[in-house]
């Protein structure tokens, strides 16, 4: 018998309050608001995203909601998918066990939360409702072809998120995720050299604040969505569990698991990252004190191993051509590592077209070598942390290695995410605004509107 997933969902997220949530959720909702609000601001100043600003503000939308570092307001649909489309489109954002949800549910909290003027707690309800939709469809779907970053799942949290702000009845949700992911919307993974990536989470997001916006005044969905064998589940995915998208709702809260992204790049390389730059930093080591690195990863970072040859013509061609973008370096196992051992550290500043072309970085590229380790790729798939080693061989002949068992950030190994706003919106925002946005979300649940966030946001 199909599990009736849609109808389960919609009806859990209908009746669950803001005092049915654990204080534990709570923070960690409220840190993954201060991780994207980040993301966000980082990904507004990036070169490819910026006529998607200006084809926001032509379009001349009622002003529901905030854009975030951009100084103006939109509509909550378009001001959630421009924020989605920020919050994802330098890989910077967070996940969950087994998917990235803060990319699509905190901009669609956000901007419906504004638009329809309410208040800490009904904002992080809606939150966490979607971080647990998103985990659980994540999880559902994780044996597929398409699973955590590249995983099209967003149009079923989005809807639900903004249906809980709406105040939408089990029946309106139902409708708002039928129509939300009617058609289902999925991706070429060409798109990825371009500044379309960050529509991954972007499009759903657009389409479930529409869904919910249809949903409350009238419109139907078909109700049963998700499960029909005709329905969103079995046009995208090749396999799925029904009964893990509703798995212990309320009581086993996916959101503990949340983990900020510490780099903008791929988080199979996050912990090859924390290692490199920890030897560095311990043995008081340059890069050009290094003769050789070698690496031991998951198999699925070393999926993502380009020959070097290929690497470096790669990042010749997006050097070259404007309408290309760093993106595919972000997710190469090389370039990253490479360059965070050069500069010590790993921001958005290392993926510029002059950093691109630099001749040292090229050379030093030829002097990385991979080893695949396949139960950390079990570690990943059953705890949602990346681990990994980086040993690092000396001119002088001595070897240096380490091991990093959760990368930093994750639920499993925590950081204070306010390092994360810093370095993320440096050059962005001063400390004093940053203060500022640090104590509104700390304070969350006790605002009347969440407004009194949102008005800090326009950069």
């Amino acid at each position: 018998m199909t599990v009736p997933v849609t109808e389960m969902l919609c009806d859990w997220a209908c009746r669950t309050t803001f005092d049915d949530i654990p204080p534990r959720t709570v923070r960690c909702a409220k840190e993954q608001v201060l991780s994207i609000i980040a993301a966000m601001f980082a990904g507004s100043r990036a070169d490819f995203l910026q006529g998607l600003y200006r084809a926001v503000k032509s379009w001349g939308d009622r002003e529901e909601a905030t854009v975030v570092g951009a100084g103006f307001r939109s509509s909550m649909r378009s001001a959630g998918m421009a924020n989605a489309v920020a919050a994802q489109a330098l890989e910077w954002e967070d996940y969950l066990k087994s998917q990235h949800s803060g990319a699509s549910t905190v901009p669609t909290a956000l901007a419906v939360a504004e638009g329809v003027g309410a208040s800490g707690k009904d904002f992080l309800t809606a939150l966490v409702i979607g971080n647990e939709v998103s985990g659980r469809t994540g999880q559902a779907y994780i044996h597929s072809r398409l699973f955590t970053n590249s995983c099209p799942n967003h149009q079923i949290d989005a809807a639900i998120v903004a249906g809980k702000l709406m105040g939408l009845d089990r029946d309106s949700m139902m409708d708002a995720v039928g129509i939300s992911c009617f058609p289902p919307l999925t991706q070429c993974f060409a798109g990825w050299m371009s500044g379309t990536k960050g529509m991954i989470t972007g499009a759903p997001v657009l389409a479930g604040i529409t869904g919910a916006s249809l949903a409350a005044h009238g419109m139907h969905g078909f109700r049963g969505i998700v499960e029909h064998p005709d329905g969103f589940s079995n046009a995208v995915f090749e396999r799925y569990d029904l009964e893990e998208m509703v798995r212990d709702l309320g009581t086993d809260w996916r959101t503990d698991t949340h983990s900020p992204k510490v780099y903008p790049c791929c988080g199979w390389l996050d912990a090859l990252v924390d290692s490199a730059l920890d030897l560095l930093e311990e043995h008081s080591l340059t890069w050009k004190d290094l003769e050789r690195v070698e690496v031991r990863c998951p198999t699925v970072t070393l999926l993502l191993r380009r020959p070097t040859e290929e690497l470096l013509r790669l990042m010749d061609r997006i050097a070259d051509e404007e309408w290309l973008t760093p993106v595919p370096l972000f997710f190469d196992a090389a370039y990253p590592l490479a360059v965070a051992i050069m500069d010590r550290e790993l921001t958005a500043a290392q993926f510029s077209r002059d950093r691109m072309r630099d001749p040292e970085l090229r050379d030093f590229l030829h002097r990385f070598s991979y080893t695949a380790d396949p139960m950390l790729d079990w570690k990943e798939m059953e705890e949602g942390v990346n681990a990994g080693e980086v040993t690092l061989l000396l001119r002088d002949g001595k070897r240096v290695s380490r091991f990093t068992e959760a990368m930093k950030g994750s639920y499993l190994n925590p950081m204070d995410v306010r390092e994360k706003l810093a370095a993320c919106t440096r050059n962005i925002l001063d400390e004093a605004r940053r203060k500022e946005i640090e104590q509104a979300v700390d304070g969350l649940e006790e605002l009347e509107d969440v407004r009194e966030l949102t008005r800090l946001l326009q950069g």
